[in-house]
């Protein structure tokens, strides 16, 4: 029994694995990969969390856990892939640095999180998962990425996403009904839709759309995120 109270925390130990795996992909000039990582990071952080409600083994220290592989898979290695990706293409060089604040907001963003206890039906701030899918995906548009001060714009807006005090879609569900639920219903028919339609191609705007269905939840549908 004691074993399987551990499947969350191992669960969590593979998202922090697959952060520093990347983060080795990254040094290694493998950037093409690095989404990959990410992806699979993401997996293990949302199983991680659905384990340890399914066996009611939710703990401080699993929490804290998370944070902290949380903080390496989705601050330290998007941080880094944008810094080696753009230090590529810029000049000059201290354009890229500015993308290591990414590792320190996205911290930032996770303390604030554990200390907060009324994100049940939504995120305040966007998530460090999403954060760093955005990242790596945003590159994909060569057109905005050619842009010298790309780095620090990007940054910057990703960072005040990060901590500000907006509203997210979190697609936890506590029930399948329409009311409550529209906001999440909306965006993944509309993400399963242009998927259809658009293939691959709809991957860089996920994230984007996710930010902006759930600030128009905010405006026209607060009741959306009542906890």
């Amino acid at each position: 029994m004691k074993i399987i109270k551990q499947i969350p925390n191992l669960l969590t130990v593979a998202n922090l694995l697959i952060g520093v795996l990347g983060i080795i992909n990254v040094f290694e000039g493998n950037l093409k990969n690095t989404l990959y990582f990410v992806i699979i990071a993401a997996i293990f952080d949302f199983f991680d969390g659905f384990a340890a409600r399914l066996l009611n083994v939710a703990s401080p220290m699993g929490k804290e856990l998370d944070s902290f592989a949380d903080a390496i898979s989705f601050g330290v290695l998007p941080a880094l892939y944008l810094f080696k990706y753009t230090s590529i293409e810029q000049a000059p060089i201290w354009l890229s640095y500015t993308a290591i604040l990414i590792a320190i907001f996205a911290v930032i963003r996770l303390a604030k999180f554990n200390l907060d206890d009324d994100q049940t039906s939504f995120f305040l701030g966007l998530p460090t998962p999403a954060a760093a899918f955005l990242t790596l995906t945003i590159t994909q548009l060569s057109f905005i990425t050619e842009w010298p001060f790309f780095t620090f714009g990007y940054t910057l807006i990703v960072c005040i996403l990060m901590t500000a005090p907006i509203k997210m879609i979190n697609f936890k569900f506590k029930h399948y009904k329409w009311n409550g639920n529209e906001l999440k219903f909306v965006f993944i028919f509309g993400m399963l839709l242009g998927s259809l339609i658009f293939g691959a191609q709809v991957i860089p705007y996920l994230i984007p759309s996710y930010i902006i269905t759930s600030i128009a939840g905010t405006l026209f549908l607060k009741s959306t995120f009542k906890n």
